[in-house]
């Protein structure tokens, strides 16, 4: 079976006949063009994923500043520090992604916004979610950041 039929029907296969072929420097059998995808892809992939994370911080946000909703509101500001902690990490992890941030964070908004407008409507909330961000990237990733009507940690 070539290179070529194996990646369309068993990628795991083909993974390892690759990095086996690269490893002994067989360049001439390598699947070049799919090997190419691949790395495209895997960068593509990373960009997701740091999407996702500011997505998913600018949603939480959102709830801590407009929902009237309480119960909810320590989860919510849980859940921002984890998220925040997974972007960091991947950033830390390939610093190349903070060039792509700010276009990341532009394409999180427009989903977070509407997401948050969606759960705002599921729940019964009349909410008006702002057109525009109402904060930076700085403080999206900013581990001290939480708007005024967050709740606030205990003192011992």
């Amino acid at each position: 079976m070539t290179s070529t039929a194996t990646y369309e029907t068993d990628f795991l296969s083909w993974t390892q006949e690759q990095s086996t072929l690269l490893r002994a420097g067989h360049w001439a059998h390598i699947d070049q063009v799919h090997i190419a995808e691949e790395l495209e892809d895997m960068g593509r992939e990373q960009k997701l994923a740091l999407q996702s994370l500011l997505r998913q911080i600018l949603v939480h946000l959102l709830k801590l500043d407009y929902s009237p909703a309480q119960s909810p509101r320590n989860h919510w500001a849980e859940e921002i520090i984890e998220f925040r902690d997974q972007a960091q990490a991947r950033i830390d992890a390939t610093p190349s992604l903070k060039h792509h941030a700010p276009e990341l964070f532009d394409q999180a908004w427009k989903q977070a916004r509407r997401a948050a407008e969606k759960t705002f409507a599921l729940h019964g909330e009349t909410v008006t979610v702002p057109e525009c961000c109402p904060y930076t990237l700085a403080q999206v990733l900013n581990p001290d950041f939480f708007p005024a009507s967050a709740p606030k940690a205990r003192q011992p």
